[in-house]
């Protein structure tokens, strides 16, 4: 019995060895209890449960209780909190580890400060990068197409020619970046701040819902700072509920463009094109619409201060 006994430690002591050392849990180990009630808890996975051949880690052993309950429920919401809610702190990388990443098959630059590093030309479609800084980084010409940058910090950086085409930037911040017909087609920009001089960007069928491309009145000592474009692609675009407010349109294509409750109060829409574009509740007090086209607009009759606009449009009679 003594030696049964000594053999029931040693086989306990192995699996506890284990339960400590296997893979880190999901969700960067932080609660996916936590992160179903919408906060960020990080644990050592020490109270952890296997399911669906995942591992998930729980601050308190109620929280584990909790989710044996109604674990694909809570699971679905602590991703749904953990990818477009909570910012992860970033660790630095360095430009050697940053480029074995890339040319590795899994490349993961999530959680990562890549500031001031150099990407250009480079093919980084294959990358997660979600919640990535590449504040001050050079990514001109890079290929960033169909990525994961939600939350992503893109201020200040180099990124001219690059591709964005298809790509998750929901909640990212774009901060007084060079672009240089950089295209954005296609993408997720919703809830996104983006801020600088555009020039002729490609962000035709964007999903900018509630995307703040406003005047930035928090950095009005730096100067009037804003989203600033002349000529550029946005047919089709989705800003329904985006804050334009001061926003540069200037000979834009807006054609199609869903403009419905925003707030583009004194915008620039010299001469953009609006046809057929939906204006339904849109704000456009003491916007500048002269020789504007609003062909086949819809909602112009509930635009608000459309009396108090500039300029001379066309085809915009109510």
């Amino acid at each position: 019995m003594g030696v049964l006994k000594a053999i029931g430690i040693v086989v306990i002591f192995l699996f506890s060895t284990i339960s400590y050392t296997a893979e880190s849990g999901a969700f960067d180990n932080h609660c996916t209890y936590a992160l179903s009630q919408g906060v960020y808890k990080k644990t050592d996975c020490s109270i952890n449960e296997m399911y669906k051949g995942h591992k998930y880690c729980f601050a308190l052993a109620s929280s584990k209780d909790s989710f044996l309950l109604d674990s694909d429920n809570m699971i679905a919401a602590a991703k749904t909190f953990y990818e477009n809610k909570a910012e992860v702190a970033r660790v630095k990388i360095s430009q050697a580890d940053a480029i074995a990443q890339i040319n590795s098959k899994s490349c993961d630059l999530s959680n990562r400060d890549a500031g001031y590093l150099i990407f250009n030309g480079m093919d980084l479609s294959h990358c997660n990068m979600q919640n990535v800084s590449f504040f001050g980084a050079e990514l001109m010409g890079a290929k960033l197409k169909n990525t994961n940058l939600r939350n992503a910090y893109l201020n200040l950086a180099r990124i001219e020619n690059a591709d964005f085409d298809g790509s998750d930037l929901s909640n990212a911040t774009i901060f007084q970046p060079i672009f240089s017909n950089t295209s954005f087609k296609n993408a997720n920009l919703s809830n996104a701040r983006v801020i600088g001089t555009l020039g002729k960007v490609v962000m035709s069928g964007i999903d900018g819902r509630k995307g703040r491309f406003g005047l930035d009145i928090g950095n009005q000592p730096m100067g009037q700072m804003k989203f600033d474009s002349i000529g550029g692609n946005f047919e089709g675009a989705n800003f329904e509920g985006a804050d334009l407010n001061i926003a540069a349109f200037t000979f834009g294509n807006l054609r199609g463009a869903n403009l419905r409750h925003t707030n583009l109060n004194r915008a620039d829409l010299v001469s953009a094109d609006l046809t057929g574009a939906d204006l339904t509740g849109a704000d456009l007090t003491n916007a500048d619409v002269d020789n504007a086209n609003f062909k086949d607009a819809i909602g112009l009759d509930s635009v608000k201060g459309f009396a108090q606009v500039k300029g001379k449009c066309n085809n915009c009679a109510i």
